[in-house]
């Protein structure tokens, strides 16, 4: 799946230059170029070299390489094909960048079109919305509220669903507890003054982290399904790991219906042990409404802890099935 903004350009560099500047070739205007004529001669970076030469009609230190670029970046910046793979333009992954995200969503942006993906959560090209929730086609979900996207390619994304994203309002900070590895991904979300923290309940190989929520932790709740999310890795056998990956987690019919009902335990969550206790502050009508976003912003710490062990611990499924 390549994103519909990488470009190629075959470019062209100097080697006996201490700088090293990349220059697209324009085809039809080679011979106005002086390393392109007999005139290389001239040169004074050619002639500083010992390294005996011919008369050839270019330089012999012109060099060419074939490379990528992001035409929807303000700043172009050549790849070289050999470092393609560290790429997120060339996977499923380009659907999380900034730029794909911002450029995709401007008037007109319907004749965008990158390779369209065969597995994941763009699959289907479809969000449905669950008692004002919005939930993705094609997504796994975790029971403390936590999504993942596997990519054919065997790419994957984590985050924080819509749900979550609502009952918190804003995030303060962002900060990651581990690195790399084969692990269970965790992330500490401030928000009110409380550290909550927040594991996928399973092992996974992650490569990266968004670290760039360090400095935008509001895009975690502004836009929990793309920008907002928090881990990427990678399986080599997707079809193997999928199993384990995504065992607990919920899809399609039946994470909808799970989302109806943790919408509806949570709104008997605040009527039986909130807004009894503060009905200066109730954000619910009683006759069943749906729960008011920010609902944590109006909460004291320990109301705080105690949604946050109910709904949104790690352990949380577990404590309901015993």
């Amino acid at each position: 799946m390549i994103c519909p903004f990488l470009k190629e350009a075959r470019v062209r560099y100097c080697r006996a230059s201490s700088f090293k500047k990349m220059i697209p070739r324009i085809l039809e205007h080679t011979e106005l170029e002086r390393c392109s004529s007999p005139s290389w001669q001239q040169c004074p970076v050619a002639q500083q070299h010992e390294e005996p030469v011919a008369a050839a009609p270019e330089c012999p230190f012109i060099a060419e390489s074939l490379m990528q670029y992001c035409s929807a970046s303000p700043a172009t910046r050549f790849i070289p094909y050999s470092e393609s793979l560290l790429s997120r333009c060339g996977t499923d992954g380009h659907r999380y960048c900034e730029l794909f995200v911002a450029m995709a969503h401007e008037a007109g942006a319907s004749t965008i079109n990158s390779t369209a993906p065969t597995h994941g959560a763009f699959a289907q090209g479809e969000e449905i919305e669950v008692e004002g929730i919005p939930m993705p086609a094609g997504l796994y979900y975790s029971a403390n509220h936590m999504w993942l996207n596997v990519s054919a390619e065997g790419y994957c994304h984590v985050g924080v669903d819509a749900f979550l994203a609502k009952v918190l309002g804003r995030a303060e900070a962002v900060s990651f507890v581990e690195g790399r590895g084969i692990k269970r991904p965790a992330v500490v979300l401030s928000v009110n003054n409380v550290d909550l923290h927040m594991v996928f309940p399973n092992r996974m190989m992650v490569n990266g982290r968004n670290t760039y929520l360090r400095v935008c932790p509001e895009k975690v709740t502004a836009d929990p399904y793309r920008l907002g999310w928090l881990f990427e890795g990678f399986e080599h056998n997707p079809c193997a790991s999928e199993a384990a990956l995504c065992a607990g987690l919920v899809q399609g019919e039946t994470a909808r219906t799970w989302m109806r009902e943790e919408t509806q335990r949570l709104s008997e969550f605040v009527h039986e042990r909130i807004a009894q206790a503060q009905p200066e502050h109730r954000k619910f009508m009683m006759d069943g409404g749906r729960f008011d976003g920010g609902l944590v912003q109006h909460l004291k710490r320990e109301e705080i802890l105690h949604l946050f062990n109910d709904f949104f611990s790690p352990y949380a499924s577990w404590r309901r099935q015993e």
